[in-house]
């Protein structure tokens, strides 16, 4: 091996990544530039150079020729640098760049969400605490504005059902036009006045009240959320056959079958409920209809993957069992397990 081939070698060997993790002389050699070059005096005193120069320092210019893609040498023919790092090191750049601006987007998804929640849910004081309404007789009394996703009655504590009833409850709709219409209209209950406001103002309203001015921050989400839909008229399709449909806009996980037949409930990721509700328009592909989740159907997911978890950690699988059918169910492909990291934030989605 010549001498010229020598040097090459040990540009290639000294400038890897392998040594400079370890060879801290060096690598503070290359950081100190930005652009990383190095100059040839400093290199031809580290001893894999010197035992091989015996002074020519034109011997690193000749090696330079030899791998233009990894090396190159500057004008005045005093500095080398290598190329590869280089380019490594934008391309490491540009990955972080691109999980950063996901991260954002990912974000920004989750709080539009939450957003489009709010503004479609009302906030209504007013109802008797003597004589509070029942849950379903509410539901009849909104339902006559438009599909009610979910009801809450607030109350005292942090007991869910068991506290004093404040007189107020949180209704979420299906659209924000129901919801504003609620707002004009729903101004009486039994023929005590209501006090109603889109769920959003009342939130913003209490902010003041309790924190005035401050400011917050937002924590970014950096997991893999996982949303909600509802379908209908699926009675005809298996469950790949739904999840190919959606797959075509956006990725899908677990399909759950509702009591209804023909009816269930599907996990979609990177998207919002109401993004893949806009892209999918008014087409009603194979006849099944797709609309946002409502909280039963929320629930009913949530205890079918408890009582999963629960089957796979006591008794084993369902091998050799039926599944039912609702879309009908077959067995899951391996993609289809529940590795992903899931932060659920659940939407909801209805009949028409």
């Amino acid at each position: 091996m010549s001498k010229v081939e020598e040097v090459n070698k040990q540009l290639h060997e000294i400038f890897s990544s392998e040594n400079l993790k370890k060879d801290n002389f060096f690598r503070e050699l290359v950081e100190k530039d930005s652009e990383g070059w190095v100059p040839i005096k400093k290199m031809s005193m580290i001893k894999r150079f010197k035992q091989i120069l015996e002074g020519d320092l034109s011997l690193f210019e000749q090696a330079v020729t030899i791998s233009p893609e990894s090396f190159e040498i500057n004008e005045a023919k005093t500095h080398v640098r290598c190329i590869k790092k280089a380019e490594e090191e934008q391309e490491q750049n540009d990955d972080k760049k691109d999980k950063n601006n996901n991260r954002q987007s990912n974000t920004e998804k989750i709080m539009n969400h939450i957003e489009n929640l709010t503004q479609r849910s009302i906030y209504a004081k007013g109802f008797s605490i003597d004589s509070p309404p029942s849950e379903q007789e509410l539901k009849e009394f909104y339902g006559k504005f438009g599909r009610v996703l979910s009801l809450k009655l607030r109350r005292e504590g942090d007991k869910k059902y068991e506290g004093a009833f404040k007189g107020s409850i949180f209704v979420e709709f299906e659209s924000q036009e129901i919801a504003e219409q609620v707002v004009k209209e729903a101004t009486e209950y039994n023929d005590q006045e209501l006090l109603t406001m889109l769920k959003g103002d009342y939130i913003e309203m209490k902010k003041r009240e309790k924190y005035q001015d401050q400011t917050f921050e937002y924590q970014e989400f950096n997991k893999r959320h996982r949303y909600l839909l509802e379908y209908t008229n699926g009675k005809d399709l298996l469950f790949s056959d739904i999840k190919k449909i959606v797959k075509e806009i956006t990725p899908t996980g677990r399909v759950e079958k509702l009591k209804e037949e023909g009816t269930g409930v599907l996990e979609i990721f990177d998207m919002t409920p109401e993004e893949f509700l806009t892209k999918l328009g008014d087409q009603n592909p194979n006849g099944i209809q797709f609309m946002l989740c409502s909280a039963e159907a929320r629930k009913h997911f949530k205890d079918c993957q408890i009582n999963t978890f629960k089957h796979h950690n006591g008794k084993g699988s369902f091998r050799g069992k039926k599944r039912p059918f609702g879309g009908k169910q077959e067995k899951k492909p391996q993609e289809d397990n529940n590795k992903r990291s899931r932060t659920v934030i659940e939407v909801k989605s209805s009949k028409q």
